[in-house]
């Protein structure tokens, strides 16, 4: 069970903290994604498109439309009552993981928000490519008999998803570690690193795996690694967004050493000096995306040749926005946004964590986001809100 205070003291966003946002340009991790983009006109409607004006600049046009049919998939649970990030990754055979962060599991259908338990990360199991004829699975262990985390807490520090990806037989999996922090004019919790596990047998049944922990090399600086992973070549890159510059580095692995769980020595992207081990690393790495986000996924795309990055922009009332670049080392384009959800439309809005699906069918990419409130008694009673939404973005060669 979740107490009121518990509940507010997670999502209480206060007139305090959006002043200090302002004043030191700061961010809360995994949700808000200050951002300079393209200037962009949006009518009021579900679809919004490129003014023409901008149009004329970009390589492609752009149709994003909500995807109600396909939003049921996060729904099919009744004791699943809503949870953020939403990653995806593929495992094959038809089956995508999906993980998210802070979640909110009943132990029976019917029970509220408010009374059921309050988790930093769960995981549900797709069957199905196409969303709208896909079932899904979630998954939790108990914990003294209530729901708890999918990757367990340690002691005070609990753990946030972040991206992952399938390696020949196993898979990997990337996560930020948190803490509380009620020090004066923080945001209640700060960063302290990252983590990864490695899961031997992910053709099982996600609580029959054999999940482990990886040692993981203290990152540079501010530096969270693990958004965006994708495979290139002989190569695993990860991206890694640093606080509060929201400046995205880039590292990478080979692919037989991340296979064997052997995460010890990325290289980091260093601009005009190449790609240098972290061992032999002199000066800070130079960011891929200057000025990104710190979330977001991303994918390659076979038919226009390009790499696709989706996101949030904004603060509270954000917009979906996706940018794109021949190599993942850049240099990326600027932003453009491509949807207006209507939740941002709402009074407290707080709209964040959007992302592009790699395997999923029914549009030429396949996107979602997650709407959720200032307000803290909206978000404990408002249930069309804090599931994750669809979105179809189809793409035409100009």
């Amino acid at each position: 069970m979740l107490p009121e205070k518990g509940l507010q003291s997670v999502y209480n966003w206060s007139e305090e903290m959006k002043v200090y946002l302002a004043s030191k340009g700061q961010s809360l991790w995994g949700i808000l994604s200050l951002l300079v983009s393209i200037p962009v006109h949006f009518s009021a409607a579900a679809i919004d498109r490129v003014s023409p004006q901008e149009s004329g600049r970009l390589p492609w046009n752009f149709e994003a439309r909500a995807w109600r049919d396909a939003d049921r998939l996060f729904r099919s649970d009744p004791r699943w009552l809503g949870g953020d990030v939403a990653y995806s990754i593929d495992l094959g055979h038809g089956r995508v993981l999906w993980l998210f962060g802070d979640s909110f599991i009943a132990d029976k259908p019917g029970k509220t928000r408010r009374q059921s338990a309050f988790v930093h990360n769960s995981i549900a199991i797709q069957t199905g490519y196409d969303p709208t004829h896909a079932s899904m699975k979630f998954y939790w262990p108990k914990t003294n008999g209530e729901p708890s985390e999918f990757a367990a807490n340690e002691g005070e520090v609990w753990l946030w998803p972040e991206d992952g990806v399938r390696l020949g037989e196993k898979l990997l999996l990337f996560f930020v570690r948190v803490q509380s922090d009620s020090s004066n004019g923080s945001l209640g919790f700060k960063l302290v690193g990252w983590t990864a596990f490695l899961v031997e047998n992910p053709d099982a049944q996600p609580s029959a795996w054999i999940m482990h922990r990886l040692d993981t090399p203290q990152s540079p600086a501010r530096i969270i690694v693990g958004s965006g992973v994708i495979r290139a070549g002989n190569f695993l890159y990860a991206f890694a967004p640093a606080e509060p510059s929201h400046d995205d580095y880039l590292l990478r692995w080979p692919l037989t050493a991340a296979e064997e769980g052997n995460l010890s020595s990325p290289e980091w992207w260093c601009g005009g000096s190449g790609w240098v081990e972290q061992s032999k690393l002199t000066h800070p790495p130079t960011p891929a995306i200057p000025g990104g986000s710190n979330e977001f996924s991303m994918i390659w795309d076979s038919q226009y040749n390009k790499f696709f990055e989706v996101e949030s922009v904004g603060f509270g009332a954000s917009d979906l926005a996706i940018r794109w670049a021949d190599r993942l080392e850049g240099p990326w384009s600027g932003t453009v946004k491509i949807y207006h959800p209507p939740e941002s439309d709402r009074p407290n809005a707080f709209v964040y964590a959007g992302k592009v699906h790699s395997r999923l069918q029914g549009a030429d990419l396949v996107v979602t986001y997650v709407a959720n409130s200032t307000d803290d008694k909206i978000l404990a009673k408002d249930m069309s809100i804090y599931y994750p939404r669809f979105v179809r973005l189809n793409l035409s060669q100009r």
